[in-house]
């Protein structure tokens, strides 16, 4: 199985630890499920069962209890660190502007002045950034990464139980432009995330399903 990303957003930047933003997955329309065997077949399925599956990763950020709650904690824990990067950001606009607007109106000394501070909040906010875009990645490895295995587990017992054999990235499948047609029924994104809630109920507020 393939491991997946997940996505935390520090105030504009995007942290590289993130499931990369992936477009909403296509509608799907469900089937019963079936059992060759004669046995009772697994709650849930969406007819892909003994198929080669689609699941989007990009969901799960908002589609699975416990990983929007890692990550909505993530996102708070870095607010300061957000807001000072918002303000250097806003700081250097303003000094930009006013060199701009303002620059042949007064003394050189003051425009130097100007650019001078400039100069120097733009090395501290790409300080900054950097510094805090690795600080994300280690918390996100510490956080997230119990979470992305369990998930990885659970998405492993769930196809065995279906007899699917084989899961793409739905994102990365699109984003590359490398499957001309797949069956609305492949796509298993909101089977897998109610299925995983109901094993693994969360506090975190009620996920939403992917996008129709």
């Amino acid at each position: 199985m393939k491991r997946f990303s997940s996505a935390l957003v520090l105030c504009g930047l995007l942290a590289a630890v993130a499931l990369a933003q992936t477009p909403a997955p296509p509608p799907r329309t469900t089937a019963p499920a079936t059992s060759t065997s004669g046995a009772a077949a697994p709650t849930g399925g969406t007819g892909a069962e003994g198929k080669i599956a689609i699941v989007f990763f990009g969901a799960f950020r908002e589609g699975i209890g416990e990983m929007k709650g890692k990550l909505d904690a993530l996102n708070s824990e870095f607010e300061p660190k957000n807001k000072e990067i918002q303000a250097l950001r806003d700081r250097i606009e303003n000094l930009n502007n006013q060199i701009k607007t303002q620059g042949g109106t007064v003394q050189p000394a003051v425009r130097q002045q100007w650019v001078d501070e400039a100069t120097d909040k733009d090395k501290q906010l790409k300080r900054l950034a950097e510094d805090t875009d690795e600080m994300a990645k280690r918390r996100f490895q510490e956080v997230g990464q119990p979470v992305q295995e369990k998930i990885l587990k659970h998405l492993e017992t769930y196809c065995q139980q279906r007899g699917i054999v084989m899961v793409f990235e739905g994102g990365a499948l699109q984003q590359g432009g490398l499957v001309l047609f797949a069956s609305q029924a492949t796509n298993i994104t909101d089977d897998f995330m109610k299925e995983y809630n109901k094993a693994n109920p969360s506090s975190a507020p009620a996920p939403t399903t992917s996008k129709k």
